[in-house]
């Protein structure tokens, strides 16, 4: 009985044994399978047709297609013929080589199927011709571009040899070309690039530009949101390279009306496929022009937008002839790639006029965030313009102040109407965030019926550091309450226009009764500091902290420092004057130390010393700039020479450097401005071309340029308080082409340049 056991286990042991062979097997192949292996269905050639020359070689692909729809790479395993074979021999890696002219075809053969391609042999070519390609380009110091050589033969067939050919550059100053045509700007300027191979050559133009690390922006008015008027990143323009002899003015573009604007600039901005350089201009006729800043080409805009709607034309009874449309500077942002523009236009149908807030995309010049936005505001008031105890902002104001974009907010000042106004808009939803009137309880006096009217003299309002906002007011009472004429005011960082602070000049009776305004001038945000540099028509300057701006105090006691007379060292020191109020206003008489000169200017900053432009008021002023150093207070610097004719009104200096090196002032001479005749006053002086000026910012008594020395450098006609921009090795100016008496009259955008 105890065998039993034994046999039943062994028998299982056999059966669990054979099963696992039997498995084993069948994973081995012994057991069937009903799946075939794929069979090859055709045979490819790549590239289908080719043509080389006699003695070159086109490499061949062979690629077979398996029934599965699979694919493998057989070039090194078919088999490679030619028919006829007396015109190219193929390899068996399907590297073809030509060997007479003639046509054939190369086969690739595998398994009985054949796949195959043409092939073209001509015969070996006389080379004819070299073109480079691109023919004419315009790069920055330290970029690059590829140029290709492309040679044409005797036969008319091409080849690339870019990296055959020698390439070479003249002058070789410029730029430098490696051996296969990949070329760097070195410096400003223009060169020649040729390729040569076999006493045969070819070129093309290459204009190198200033434009580095991205090239240079200036986006607002005076370059920044300080007012400093500095660009310290022009890496190409230095006192040394501005002479008469090697600077002037390269083109004009012209424009359908004056550009009272400064113009703006974008580097690096892509138009329609391109990139360039990017030029922007605002005119009177309500128009906004984008040119390219370095090549005129056939003058024509990149772009170019009139904000006139249906049956609008631009103002034609306001102040501003022949047209009123455009006066401010706009702003740009560039996170966004928009340009606000504040507009004037008048509805024909009612002749009402109305202000528009315009959001433009720069690239294309369409408006954006649903704009454009009509400009309308109000406050509680009692002045004669008061209705039902409301006092409203009409077109009777000017917004000629500069825009400003700080804290996602544009900042809108009016003046030279009844009471001054400063808006705040959101950058994006363009709705108003913020109202301030300067005067909405009082009438003026003395036949002056303005209060606190915001227009600095073409300049804008400033922010500091932390978003404050900061402008001057012109003529008009002052109560410290709802009267703020002839002061420095602060404003909240927050878009709603809370002022913090004030100053305000202790002169302001006399100012108000004499229209000597403060706002005749702008207001400069010392960097570094907290100190804002202001001046007005008296000529006396006021350096006032921002962190405790000093409000009103007998002599000025609040302000950090004032500068009565900017001239004294030359003898012109300021004079005593009176002016009495009118018998409806007291009658009283007030006296201040005025002096013969005026600030129509925002004073730049550069190296430690602030620069200020001067208007004389008599002819025997001998200067045009000042400086003066600061180290917390101002000390009496240098002087430039000649003179500022009388009447030019505004002479704002815009300084370019290399970082601390390099310092040019620049300035526009306006003569006798294009205001001083028109429709209004036909008979004022007649109109002068304006002159650009260079000084150097270290030495004012060396004056390097002026564009009055050659007739191909003279400018349009000077537009009083505006200022000329440097970026990118160039200065751009806005003038007019025509004197106002013309039927629409154009303007134009005088660019200069190294020759």
């Amino acid at each position: 009985m105890a065998t039993r056991p034994r046999r039943l286990l062994s028998a299982l042991f056999c059966f669990f044994f054979l099963s696992l062979l039997i498995a084993n097997m069948g994973c081995r192949g012994l057991v069937s399978s009903n799946s075939a292996p794929p069979t090859l269905t055709s045979v490819s050639v790549a590239p289908s047709s080719a043509s080389i020359l006699v003695g070159a070689t086109q490499q061949f692909t062979a690629t077979a297609t398996y029934s599965n729809g699979s694919t493998a790479n057989v070039t090194s395993t078919a088999s490679w013929t030619n028919a006829p074979a007396s015109v190219a021999t193929t390899s068996s890696s399907g590297l073809a080589t030509g060997v007479t002219a003639g046509s054939t075809m190369v086969a690739a053969s595998l398994s009985g199927i054949s796949g195959n391609a043409s092939l073209a042999v001509a015969a070996t070519a006389t080379l004819a011709s070299i073109s480079v390609s691109p023919s004419s380009v315009s790069i920055a110091v330290g970029a690059t571009q590829q140029f290709t050589a492309t040679a044409t033969y005797s036969n008319g067939s091409t080849a690339n040899v870019s990296s055959t050919a020698s390439w070479t550059d003249v002058p070789a100053s410029v730029a430098t070309t490696s051996s296969s045509g990949l070329t760097t700007g070195v410096t400003v300027g223009s060169t020649i690039v040729a390729a040569s191979l076999s006493g045969i050559s070819g070129n093309a133009s290459l204009t190198v530009t200033a434009t580095v690390g991205g090239g240079t922006n200036v986006v607002m008015w005076h370059f920044d949101a300080q007012r400093t008027g500095l660009n310290a990143n022009e890496g190409s323009l230095s006192p040394a390279s501005v002479t008469p002899q090697t600077f002037g003015k390269l083109f004009s573009y012209l424009l359908d009306g004056y550009p009272y604007a400064q113009p703006l600039l974008v580097s690096n901005l892509t138009i329609n496929g391109s990139v360039h350089n990017v030029l922007f201009a605002a005119t009177e006729n309500d128009s906004v022009y984008a040119f390219d800043a370095d090549s005129y080409g056939g003058g024509t805009p990149l772009w170019q937008v009139s904000l006139l709607q249906s049956g609008e034309t631009p103002m034609t009874d306001g102040p501003i002839q022949p047209y009123q449309g455009i006066t401010s500077t706009p702003v740009i942002d560039t996170s966004s790639n928009t340009v606000y523009v504040v507009s004037a236009q008048t509805l024909t149908s009612t002749g009402a006029s109305t202000f528009r807030l315009n959001a433009l995309d720069i690239t294309t010049g369409k408006q954006k965030f649903g704009g454009p936005a009509t400009i309308q505001a109000s406050v509680p008031g009692t002045n004669s313009t008061a209705i039902n105890g409301v006092v409203r902002l009409d077109t009777s104001c000017i917004q000629r102040a500069a825009l400003l974009l700080a804290n996602s907010t544009v900042y809108i000042g009016f003046g030279s109407c009844h009471s001054g106004w400063l808006l705040a808009y959101g950058a994006q939803s363009l709705a108003q965030t913020g109202v301030f009137n300067a005067g909405p309880n009082s009438n003026g006096e003395n036949g002056y019926p303005g209060v606190g009217g915001i227009w600095m003299g073409g300049g804008g309002p400033a922010a500091d550091d932390s978003g404050n906002i900061y402008v001057t007011t012109g003529d008009g009472p002052w109560d410290g309450l709802t009267a703020w004429g002839n002061s420095v005011l602060k404003f909240s960082n927050n878009g709603l226009l809370h002022m913090l602070d004030y100053f305000t000049a202790d002169d302001y009776r006399y100012m108000n009764c004499n229209d000597a305004d403060l706002a005749a001038g702008g207001l400069l945000l010392i960097p570094g500091s907290t100190q804002a540099l202001a001046g007005g028509k008296t000529g006396k300057l006021y350096l006032v902290n921002t962190t405790n701006l000093g409000h009103e105090q007998p002599n000025d006691a609040g302000a950090t420092q004032t500068v009565p007379g900017l001239l004294t060292d030359l003898g012109f020191s300021p004079y005593s004057s009176s002016c009495t109020d009118s018998p409806q206003d007291g009658g009283a008489t007030w006296t201040a130390d005025v002096n013969s000169y005026e600030i129509f200017a925002t004073a730049s900053y550069f190296n430690g010393s602030v620069y200020i432009g001067l208007t004389p008021t008599a002819a025997v002023i001998p200067v045009g700039i000042v400086q003066f150093q600061y180290a917390g207070t101002l000390t009496p610097g240098l002087m430039s020479a000649p003179a500022i004719q009388v009447g030019s009104n505004g002479t704002t200096a815009f300084i370019s450097a290399n970082g601390t090196a390099n310092g040019i002032l620049w300035i526009i001479d306006h003569g006798q401005p294009i205001q001083n005749q028109n429709p209004i006053n036909p008979n004022g002086a007649a109109p002068t071309a304006a002159t650009l000026r260079a000084y150097d910012a270290g030495n004012l008594s060396s004056e390097l340029y002026n564009s009055g020395i050659n007739a191909a450098d003279v400018a349009g006609y000077g537009i009083k308080f505006t200022s000329p921009i440097v970026a990118n090795g160039k200065v751009y100016i806005g003038t007019a082409h025509d004197l106002a008496s013309v039927p629409n009259p154009q303007g134009e955008l005088d660019v200069y340049g190294s020759k």
